[in-house]
């Protein structure tokens, strides 16, 4: 018969750091999507590297065509307001997941360096 396997406090600490600073990774990562300043640096990188032709356009191009693809004015402003609220949202969304993981890597470090 075997013995389920008991973890201590430091332990727990680790795991809930790790599972904070894992949760804060996807929190950055769905978000991403949404940051115009990422889209810009990713759109400058597709130039810089050559990758960008009519076929693949830039981040940023992809955000235009989906405002332009809008069939009245009403539409194209709604769009692009939607944009520009997304932008922010995703940047208050970036500074609370960065918290986190602070949080979390504090949580690690205090679960292995306390004794």
């Amino acid at each position: 018969m075997t013995l389920p396997i008991e973890l201590t406090s430091n332990a727990w600490m680790m795991i809930w750091g790790a599972g904070l600073a894992l949760l804060a990774v996807l929190i950055m990562w769905r978000v991403s999507r949404y940051d115009l300043a990422g889209a810009a640096f990713d759109s400058a990188w597709h130039v810089a590297r050559g990758k960008r032709t009519t076929e693949t356009p830039t981040a940023l191009e992809e955000k235009y065509h989906e405002i332009a693809r809008e069939a009245s004015v009403t539409g194209k402003a709604r769009r692009a307001a939607g944009t520009v609220i997304g932008h922010f949202a995703a940047k208050v969304a970036n500074v609370i997941a960065m918290i986190m993981l602070l949080a979390g890597a504090a949580l690690i470090a205090l679960g292995y360096f306390w004794h």
